[in-house]
């Protein structure tokens, strides 16, 4: 189960019953939910679509039929037509199972622990880790176009929970992106990483195994020296130095 899917947006209240006016919202009780009991009061579930809709970092459309800038009242919150509304209810379904399961885990490992939207979401509608935005952007599209994106995305989220934009996600994403052959966008990537962490040691164990792919030894060893200069206890790099024969050079 993978709790990377938990809780795409979902506002199971309905449409106005028919015997209520129209464009009344919030209505006066549900119709159409199959997740949330019918005998939750309006709203209380209100309230949860405003933490769904947070934890995305989406609007009511993203699930329900309707405009941005659409009165709610004219919103078809009954129908199911949206992909989106559908696998709201079973990733619901699924925070539910999580929950029931956490309060099974012996000890008090979990105790006090509850899943919800954000724990995975985290103010995005796909909660893709950075390192695999940024490597699929690279694949797709050429270096210098991912790394727009991610300057784009640092632009809009940095500070906040969405993306980890620690030193960890480029070296990651170079590392997939030189295993696809694509060596040279790699060490693009690595170079915006030094851009930002320019006394980093662990990153040029990265440059070393990556270069690596392509057999060039002569420059994986200078770079797993430079990891060394830059921190003399790092002993990924000397023990890479051995793996290749360069460590008595």
């Amino acid at each position: 189960m993978r709790l990377s899917l938990v809780c795409f947006s979902l506002a199971l209240f309905a449409a106005p019953l028919p015997a209520q006016a129209p464009g009344k919202f919030p209505p006066d009780s549900l119709i159409n939910v199959k997740v949330i009991p019918k005998g939750t009061p309006v709203v209380q579930v209100v309230g949860m679509m405003r933490n769904f809709t947070g934890g995305l970092g989406v609007r009511c459309q993203f699930c329900h039929v309707g405009e941005e800038g659409m009165p709610l009242g004219q919103f078809d919150f009954a129908k199911d037509e949206k992909k989106t509304k559908l696998v709201a209810r079973q990733m619901m379904r699924m925070v539910e199972e999580i929950n029931k399961r956490l309060d099974t885990i012996p000890g008090r490992a979990a105790q006090g622990l509850q899943v919800s939207c954000s724990t995975c979401h985290r103010g995005v509608n796909k909660p893709t880790p950075l390192f695999q935005v940024v490597a699929e952007a690279t694949v797709a599209a050429g270096a210098d176009s991912a790394i727009r994106a991610y300057k784009a995305l640092r632009e809009r989220f940095y500070g906040r929970d969405a993306y980890d934009f620690g030193e960890g996600s480029l070296n990651a994403a170079a590392f997939r992106v030189a295993r696809a052959n694509k060596v040279d966008d790699a060490l693009a990537l690595l170079k915006l990483n030094e851009e930002q962490f320019p006394n980093s040691s662990g990153m040029y164990v990265f440059r070393g195994n990556i270069v690596l792919l392509r057999g060039d030894t002569t420059s994986a060893a200078t770079a797993y020296r430079e990891a060394i200069r830059r921190d003399s206890t790092n002993n990924e790099a000397r023990g890479r130095l051995r793996d290749i024969g360069r460590a008595q050079e």
